[in-house]
């Protein structure tokens, strides 16, 4: 938890130090390299709730940036995970992948606290209304003493990566999109940890000035966390529902 909180103060800095501007864009919540300043709230069908703000910037012609803070809580209203990233995008001028973006992102939840440096682009494949994003990243951190105790091991070191693929879709005029995403998470250690996390995503705006947004996802995670001790398996399927307003 004192590597997540250092990362806030980093962030907040780093934000008060650069000039704000307001992105020309069209809102567009299904493209995942565009830099906003907006906030949402969602609850998904196990009774957690989940808030999250981003404030975006300008740093540069061509490049941006943008800080995001989220948290959840479960139903009992206890402490259940936690996210902050810095997320920088460039503009590339190609036709084909026109934005790419690099990111940082600190994880912490009640098994681990991770620190993970990514990069992500967008492609267009040259078929209407249709967009993949492609990510990967490197990440290192540490399982809480508890978490490690129970599977019965000492050491708490995590090194390990991410791999993922976003398909978007946008059937109609209005910016409705469809969006299914495999993403798949590796973390090796004295525990080893697997997870193919599957996603599908719908968001509708819900105002006629397109800055109000509903979304609904289903998302399925499956995999493991294994030591020489003992072994969790994971299978667990969650629905969300988000309200998101953009600035």
């Amino acid at each position: 938890m004192k590597l997540f909180t250092k990362t806030l103060i980093a962030t907040a800095l780093i934000a008060s130090g650069t000039q704000v501007t307001l992105a020309s864009e069209t809102v567009d919540p299904s493209d995942l390299t565009q830099v906003s300043t907006s906030g949402y709230l969602g609850m998904n069908n196990q009774g957690d709730v989940k808030l999250s703000a981003s404030f975006g910037f300008g740093i540069t012609e061509g490049q941006m940036g943008m800080a995001t803070i989220e948290g959840t809580m479960d139903k009992g209203g206890n402490y259940s995970d936690s996210r902050a990233q810095y997320f920088q995008v460039f503009n590339t001028g190609n036709r084909i992948a026109p934005k790419a973006a690099a990111s940082l992102d600190i994880i912490d939840n009640t098994n681990f606290t991770t620190a993970a440096v990514g990069a992500i682009s967008m492609f267009n494949p040259g078929v209407e209304n249709f967009v993949i994003f492609g990510r990967v990243g490197v990440l290192a951190g540490k399982y809480n003493d508890g978490f490690t105790q129970s599977m019965g091991e000492t050491d708490q070191d995590i090194v390990g990566g991410m791999a993922a693929a976003y398909l978007s879709w946008k059937p109609g005029a209005d910016g409705t999109y469809l969006m299914f995403s495999p993403e798949y998470t590796y973390m090796d250690g004295s525990i080893e940890t697997s997870t193919l996390k599957t996603s599908l995503t719908v968001g509708t705006p819900l105002s006629a000035d397109g800055k109000r947004w509903g979304q609904f996802k289903i998302e399925n995670t499956y995999g493991s966390m294994k030591s020489s001790k003992a072994k969790v398996d994971i299978d667990d399927t969650v629905a969300w529902a988000f309200y998101k307003v953009y600035f």
